[in-house]
């Protein structure tokens, strides 16, 4: 498997999107890594792209809604098993894919 991942980020407040690679994490214990297919980009990340989000760190990856198939499980996983498709809204993306469990077609 590949060891490098492509994400769009923003360096600066108003900065351009840059295209960048960066290490693909293992997930932790209780996590499951996501291969992202599809992503979205709302209102709030157009206002971390312009720096009106207060209080941010740069450079950032904004997209926390994204779509895409589980790749590796961290210790202790039992209810997602590799290859699930699974996608993750702004409210649920700080929680274990709550969208599968309502949606389960796979």
């Amino acid at each position: 498997m590949n060891s490098k991942m492509k994400a769009a980020q923003i360096s600066k407040p108003g900065g351009d999107w840059e295209l960048i690679e960066r290490d693909i994490p293992d997930p932790g214990a209780g996590q499951v890594r996501v291969k992202v297919e599809a992503c979205g980009i709302c209102h709030s990340d157009a206002l971390v792209k312009e720096g009106l989000w207060p209080g941010l760190q740069y450079p950032r990856v904004p997209g926390h809604e994204i779509a895409g198939r589980i790749d590796a499980l961290g210790d202790n996983v039992t209810a997602w098993t590799i290859g699930q498709r699974v996608g993750v809204g702004w409210r649920l993306a700080w929680r274990t894919l709550f969208c599968v469990r309502a949606m389960p077609a796979r």
